[in-house]
């Protein structure tokens, strides 16, 4: 079986969970006692007296885990729904929606974590579920597609590797220039900010599976940061002989980066002390040496579930992977059979674009 309790150490894979159990958080914080701060107010029902999130509550507090294990074992008879869920455009619409977490799943998180276990029967439901399987796998090598925006182009052949070349270069130049002019530690009341990306931006090329449903890529039902509207979609193939690093786990990360260490502390310490509280020398991979043993390296959903975002020990120093896109694939060199324009599509990406689905076990 995959590692379903690698989905429980997460804030994320928590979120995932809860929402394939059917909790609701605002109302899991409300059962706890705890306030939730932030933007949204849920609207209070007719028959319930008290909106306030925690606040002047006359109800007992109840203990997280115990609110947990209650819905678990509401809906216990019907996991094995979820274990055999073939649709994956239904558990694909679940994941996206967990990625963008509201005020409710941020503040619900650390009560979530005490109550991994709990959780811990949906994890395996959903690592059994067949249409959940790819979620770890290698790329589909028949199903790739491209974005292209702008005046962006796909790269082939020379100028991909060219691109490779300038990439690192230009992240050499950037060590130097922040090294002088944004130095550690920062004064006091100063707070100076760097990159803050793990992939190497914007002169190579990732590519994503699809199609999923209404999803011409999975990358614009699960996009992040997108900043255009309107992409031409390429179809791409692989060559079956590609040699994939497939990052399912931290440690995936973590050796990768050992592998082929490149020291990037001045860019990153800034940016990753704030987000990750380690002070300390940070590495992501040298790129150029990694594609002389390497054609692509796939970030796994999983990978992106357990790994995404945290300082995770690598070769007697720490790495972060972030802002890399789940299921994407970021190519070294050029193994691509055939590209084919597909067409275009215009819209807002991210989990919006998905149909309104209910999840069959909680009907």
């Amino acid at each position: 079986m995959r590692d379903a309790q690698a989905l429980t150490t997460t804030p994320l894979g928590l979120v995932l969970l809860a929402k394939l159990a059917g909790l609701d958080r605002w109302d899991f914080m409300d059962q706890i006692g705890e306030p939730v701060s932030g933007p949204w107010i849920r609207l209070a029902s007719a028959d319930s007296p008290d909106p306030g999130h925690g606040q002047g509550r006359t109800v007992p507090r109840r203990q997280g885990a115990d609110v947990v294990a209650d819905q678990v074992a509401a809906v216990a008879a019907r996991l094995d729904q979820l274990a055999g869920c073939r649709d994956r455009q239904v558990l694909l619409s679940a994941f996206a929606s967990a990625m963008f977490l509201g005020s409710a799943d941020v503040a619900a998180a650390p009560h979530l974590s005490a109550a991994a276990a709990r959780l811990l029967p949906v994890a395996r439901a959903l690592a059994t579920a067949p249409a959940a399987q790819w979620w770890w796998d290698l790329p589909d090598l028949h199903h790739q597609r491209w974005l292209g925006a702008g005046a962006r182009q796909l790269r082939r052949g020379a100028a991909l590797a060219a691109a490779l070349r300038a990439q690192a270069a230009a992240d050499e130049e950037e060590e130097r220039r922040t090294a002088r002019d944004l130095p550690w530690p920062p004064g006091q009341g100063i707070q100076y900010s760097g990159t803050w990306w793990s992939p190497p931006f914007p002169s190579v090329v990732f590519t994503s599976t699809g199609p999923i449903g209404p999803l011409p890529a999975v990358e614009i039902g699960c996009a992040t940061d997108a900043d255009e509207d309107r992409f031409e979609i390429w179809d791409v193939g692989i060559s079956p002989q590609a040699r994939i690093w497939n990052i399912t786990s931290p440690d995936d990360w973590a050796r990768l980066t050992a592998r082929y260490p490149r020291d990037v502390t001045a860019s990153r310490r800034h940016d990753w002390y704030h987000t990750t509280g380690r002070a300390g020398t940070w590495l992501l991979p040298d790129w150029p040496q990694a594609a002389r043993d390497w054609d692509g390296v796939h970030l796994a959903i999983t990978g992106y579930i357990t790994a995404t975002g945290f300082a995770i020990p690598a070769a007697g120093a720490a790495t972060v992977l972030t802002g890399w896109e789940p299921d994407q694939t970021l190519w070294l060199n050029d193994v691509f059979t055939r590209t084919d324009r597909v067409g275009t599509w215009t819209g807002t990406p991210g989990p919006e674009v998905f149909p309104d689905l209910t999840l069959p076990w909680l009907e």
